[in-house]
């Protein structure tokens, strides 16, 4: 497998751990923040569905339900339900969680002072001890009390506060290599694909009409933001117009062959020759099969008029 296919790390904010969250919980608060930074809302209100989640960290249904329980619980995140359809979104609470990883930071710098004054008494104690035995291997002088425990103190202050796993630690550079940029006509967009408020009408049209056609054997709620962006390229790059590709995908939602292997737009898009050429085939054929139809309606009705009349007389006179 090629590592070019591991481009696109999320991050992951290690000090959300401490926070008493859980993993997933510090994953998911970690997606929060990385969103909260790029949404649109001037409120800081952004969308993912449970597809969408489980497509950037990789989590299951259950471990999703997990993490938003416990996030909620720490008032860290905030969930409401808006639009028709009622779709999720989702805003950190910005204060709240800046007020906690203050009071953990404090927390975690005074343990880590009283740690390194009792060390460093106890490592001074043991440096005077061995200076009155040996002469320094340098220059055969020997070290001065105050030179050695403030030389010990510093590097056991250094590494107790600095290390890579504490919480007033330097943040490591992010592992988001790239940012997409915001798109200003987008209504919905969830890293590179986004669409516009056309593109997501239509996108929301196709998954009810699909969802409504399979009712409790539909498949979980796809990543709207993927079909939206199918269907802008669909417009953009190919040159469709959002009334035919609705009327494409009707009428494959409609007929026996096609409803079971065009469920997206996607596989829309991937087989939209074939589907347009025996859509028009189709409808060719429709007129015809009237026809022949109607012909053979009128030969019978011919047929059973002559049968009423055989075997009756007429008498002239």
């Amino acid at each position: 497998m090629s590592i070019e296919l591991f481009d696109r790390p999320i991050a992951f904010q290690r000090p959300f751990v401490d926070l008493g969250i859980g993993i997933t919980g510090a994953l998911m608060l970690s997606q929060c923040v990385y969103w909260h930074s790029r949404t649109s809302d001037k409120h800081g209100w952004f969308y993912k569905s449970q597809a969408d989640w489980e497509e950037e960290t990789g989590m299951t249904r259950r471990e999703q339900e997990t993490a938003r329980k416990r996030l909620q619980k720490a008032g860290f995140l905030e969930e409401a339900r808006k639009g028709v359809p009622a779709r999720l979104f989702y805003r950190v609470n910005v204060e709240k969680l800046e007020a906690a990883l203050k009071a953990l930071s404090s927390s975690m710098a005074e343990s880590a002072n009283q740690e390194c004054t009792g060390s460093a008494s106890s490592m001074a104690e043991s440096a005077n001890q061995e200076c009155t035995k040996a002469p320094n291997s340098a220059g055969g002088k020997r070290q001065s009390i105050t030179e050695i425990t403030t030389e010990t103190t510093s590097e056991i202050t250094a590494e107790g506060l600095s290390g890579p796993d504490r919480p007033d630690a330097p943040m490591p550079p992010s592992s988001e290599t790239a940012t997409e940029p915001e798109r200003p006509d987008a209504a919905i967009q969830n890293g590179r694909y986004w669409g516009t408020q056309d593109d997501l009408s239509l996108a929301t049209w196709m998954w009810d009409r699909l969802a409504e056609q399979l009712g409790q054997d539909k498949p979980r709620e796809p990543n709207l933001a993927r079909w939206a962006n199918t269907i802008r390229l669909m417009r953009e790059q190919d040159g469709r117009e959002l009334r035919h590709i609705r009327a494409l995908y009707d009428w494959c939602r409609q007929h026996e062959f096609w409803s079971a292997n065009v469920q997206s737009p996607d596989k829309l898009r991937e087989k939209w020759s074939q589907l347009a050429l025996q859509r028009k085939s189709e409808r060719r054929k429709a007129p015809a099969q009237t026809g022949l139809d109607r012909a053979a309606e009128l030969r019978r009705i011919h047929e059973q008029r002559t049968s009423a009349h055989q075997g009756v007389t007429y008498e002239h006179h």
